[in-house]
């Protein structure tokens, strides 16, 4: 079973070399790539129109668009279908003749200061004619008689077929990458996913001489075959896991890091892949982490979901860019709306660059470009404001993304229970409530130094960690840091099997509990048939009015699921598990504790996932009240809709508060195409001044009406109307 947080990271700044990381190794980065925090990029993907089927590329029509939208980077397919450029062994495209679109666009572009950034084709899927025809040589074979690649269709023109690393593809690609950063002005190099067997199918394996070969020279073993898959022997299987193995080796010893060693020795540019995902850091192999130095997100999602995407990289130095969009079927139109305009705002309030899918259809109609023009036009002005901003630490959510099976509830009225809709909702919960929240990377938890970062550490329902994150995290709050865990948090070990106590119990100072007699028919009692509770509620105990507010005093709040606890010895119950009809206390619901400097604050309910999945307004204060008191003196409060999302960054004397406007999209919807936003009304804002700092001046991004007062300890503000975007700039001495 996969490890849930897994225990292998490093981020490492390269200079031109052989790749040389320990894990757990962070290495402060410089500000050399810090252009790619504000870029404006266009996607321009060869494997659909102006590429395919016809070739109707116009460099400088793209061109100019760019410049009119403020777009500042083009990403141009080098290969796509077929090879965009001359001088490599791929085939071009039969209406290509001799032009070379990579060329075309430098030319077209850089005269109007627009960066150009090659796709590089890592091992993806060809031209059919390509593979089967031209070179041959270059597919994978599915059989040991030569069997053709596997074969699909891809958006439109010629079917694709698959290819092996392991025979002359190789050296082809090095040759094809070493052209296109040696002899052409780039700015970056963008790779597409690293990985070893992309778009394989069936049983996985390739059966071409390299493969065959080599596997037998470096092992000893025959790749064995049958035509049906049902036929192989449980020996057979454990070759072929083997033969994985060994390619995926490889792979990443010797094309992977050979890559990133020939590029750094030409030019100092960054490089970039595709990990779709922010969950991939962890789950893909650390070496490429170690190689890139920024990524890209294939992926639409929620505004809520982009922020903590975008979060999640930018907690350890990374760059991001995630797509404005996704592919839909008709590159040759428009129609995105505010979603479009509101998602770059995101993108840019949490640190990351913004990519426009499928510009094609902005030649066509120019009533959508605004959608893209505003917002772009924005980070162009201020672009020397916005970069090398960070996200100024308060409370970090740790990015939790798997669960074992026996750590997954599930309710018929609440969905899905485990790491993720937890984290996602603690989250959420800070975000909508304007408390000021990061997203962080379980590498994080790697690096005393970044984690002491954070005045407080929010683990929801992380089931498990690695002995050396367990250190780390007592360390942690032993020299000061607060703790929030709820639930089942490391309550498992790295295999998923459920331990009979929290491995932070000497933290967290509470212990499972087995009811029995009269507790054990209160709780099976209460159990509601739709899954979770049934009138159970949290309230503020005797000892806890001394830590909320007495608002929280006079309510109780929705108990989720949760773990019956014994408190130890010292431990303070805060909040009580009551029944409703007459709030007799049940079970310890909230638990806090002292541990060298710092605090620890146990919930015993995931009241994150109910709070994912509804919303409930109780829930989010509760949250709120939470994390207020493992940190006190908060940056900032704004008094505003949850609808205006924020966050504050810093960098050497200067912050920056957004605020971005998300009313359009009522149901967070993926891909909803929105296009009237309502603007917010009547915004307090009060950013505390840090200590020591002196206020130098105060402005802000967009023209409109605010007043601002600058008292001894804080700045205040007041927007009478918010529409799509703003941002405070506050410069100290």
């Amino acid at each position: 079973m996969k490890n849930y947080i897994s225990i292998l990271f490093a981020i490492l700044l390269f200079s031109a070399g052989t790749v040389d990381a320990q894990p757990g190794q962070i290495l402060e980065k410089d500000n050399r790539y810090d252009w790619i925090q504000t870029a404006r990029i266009f996607l321009m993907d060869a494997y659909q129109p102006p590429f395919a089927p016809v070739l109707e590329y116009d460099a400088e029509a793209f061109a100019e668009i760019m410049s009119q939208m403020n777009v500042n980077v083009i990403r141009l397919g080098t290969m796509g279908k077929y090879a965009t450029i001359q001088g490599i062994r791929f085939s071009t495209h039969p209406d290509q003749g001799e032009r070379d679109l990579l060329q075309e666009t430098i030319d077209a572009c850089k005269p109007k200061g627009i960066k150009v950034i090659p796709y590089v084709s890592t091992g993806h899927k060809l031209a059919w004619s390509m593979v089967t025809e031209d070179y041959p040589e270059y597919a994978r074979k599915s059989t040991p008689d030569g069997g053709l690649p596997d074969r699909s269709h891809m958006y439109v023109g010629e079917d694709h077929g698959t290819v092996c690393w392991m025979g002359p593809y190789r050296q082809a690609f090095f040759d094809y990458v070493e052209h296109v950063v040696r002899d052409y002005n780039i700015d970056a190099v963008y790779f597409d996913a690293w990985f070893p067997r992309y778009f394989w199918r069936g049983n996985r394996v390739c059966y071409c001489d390299g493969c065959r070969t080599g596997f037998r020279n470096d092992t000893g073993l025959e790749l064995p075959y049958h035509e049906n898959d049902r036929d192989y022997t449980p020996s057979e299987l454990e070759t072929i896991k083997k033969y994985y193995e060994w390619y995926d080796e490889e792979f990443m010893s010797n094309i992977l890091l050979k890559v990133r060693e020939m590029i750094k020795s030409h030019k100092d540019v960054p490089l970039i892949s595709n990990i779709n995902n922010p969950e991939r850091m962890a789950s893909q192999d650390p070496r490429i982490n170690y190689a890139m130095d920024a990524f890209l997100y294939e992926r639409g999602h929620s505004i809520l979901e982009r922020a903590e995407g975008v979060s999640v990289p930018r907690s350890v130095g990374l760059h991001v860019w995630p797509y404005i969009g996704t592919y839909h079927n008709w590159p040759r139109l428009s129609f995105q709306g505010l979603n479009y305009q509101q998602e770059i705002f995101t993108n840019l309030m949490f640190g990351g660059g913004s990519i426009v899918a499928q510009p094609t259809g902005y030649l066509y109609h120019p009533d959508n470009r605004q959608y893209v023009t505003y917002p772009f036009g924005i980070i162009e002005k201020h672009e020397k404001t916005y970069e090398g901003l960070e996200n100024y630490p308060n409370v970090g959510v740790l990015f939790a993304y798997e669960s074992p099976e026996d750590h997954v509830k599930r309710s018929s009225q609440h969905g899905v229970i485990n790491a993720r809709s937890a984290s996602l909702g603690a989250f959420s919960a800070c975000l909508y409530n304007h408390v000021q929240v990061s997203s962080i990377s379980e590498f994080v938890l790697d690096n005393p130094d970044l984690l002491k970062k954070y005045p407080a550490v929010y683990l929801a329902n992380v089931p498990g960690l690695s002995a050396e994150r367990i250190k780390n995290v007592k360390e942690y709050v032993e020299n000061g840091g607060s703790l929030i865990a709820t639930y089942n948090t490391t309550m498992f070990d790295e295999e998923g099997n459920m331990l009979p106590r929290f491995e932070l119990e000497e933290l967290l100072r509470v212990r499972p509990l087995k009811p029995t007699g009269g507790l054990a028919e209160i709780i099976d009692s209460y159990q509601a048939m739709v899954g979770g509770p049934n009138d159970l509620y949290l309230k503020v105990s005797e000892i806890g009015t001394g830590y909320f507010s007495s608002e929280a005093g006079n309510k109780i709040y929705p108990v989720f699921y949760y773990e019956p606890v014994e408190v130890l010895d010292g431990g303070k119950v805060i909040m009580d598990i009551v029944t409703g009809n007459d709030q007799k206390s049940v079970l310890p619901g909230i638990v806090i504790s002292d541990y060298g400097k710092g605090k620890v604050i146990y919930c015993s309910s995931t009241i994150e996932s109910l709070y994912n999945s509804e919303g409930p307004d109780l829930t989010g204060e509760l949250i709120s009240e939470i994390v207020k008191i493992a940190t006190p003196e908060s940056p900032y409060s704004l008094e505003a809709p949850a609808s205006l999302i924020s966050n504050l960054t810093f960098k050497e004397n200067a912050m920056v508060f957004h605020m971005t406007n998300w009313t359009g999209n009522k149901f967070e919807r993926p891909f909803k195409n929105e296009y009237y936003l309502s603007p917010v009304e009547g915004v307090k804002l009060n950013i505390r001044i840090p200590d020591g700092k002196n206020v130098k001046s105060v402005s802000i991004l967009v023209d409109a009406k605010y007043k601002k007062r600058i008292t001894k300890g804080s700045v205040e503000l007041f927007f009478p109307k918010i529409e799509a975007y703003q941002g405070v700039v506050l410069e100290f001495d």
